[in-house]
């Protein structure tokens, strides 16, 4: 039998979700673009922006992440709002960040 990995669980920080939305709203990209491009699930974005669950598997939302910082890096976008998705991106990508248990 082959071994199962437990995918490594990440609390999203409020600001996470923020400027989450924030960006895709001011570049017009629909959920549904940002969710093709991370290759997410349906509906994976919206859960995130409203926080129905404190903790998602990190890979999946780094991969959101790095959707909107490369839209973001394609258009205008504010420096301070550039500055806020930089810091959660360190954040996120930091190994050896308490993870949540299921």
């Amino acid at each position: 039998m082959g071994t199962k990995t437990v995918p490594e669980l990440i609390r999203v920080p409020e600001d996470a979700r923020r400027v989450v939305r924030e960006i895709r709203t001011q570049l017009g990209l629909s959920r549904a673009t940002v969710e093709k491009r991370a290759k997410v699930g349906t509906d994976y974005v919206k859960r995130l922006e409203l926080g129905r669950h404190p903790s998602v598997e990190a890979k999946r939302l780094r991969r959101v992440l790095q959707v909107v910082q490369q839209a973001a890096a394609r258009a205008p976008v504010p420096a301070q709002l550039t500055a806020r998705l930089a810091r959660v991106s360190k954040a996120v990508a930091q190994p050896g960040q308490p993870t949540a248990t299921r």
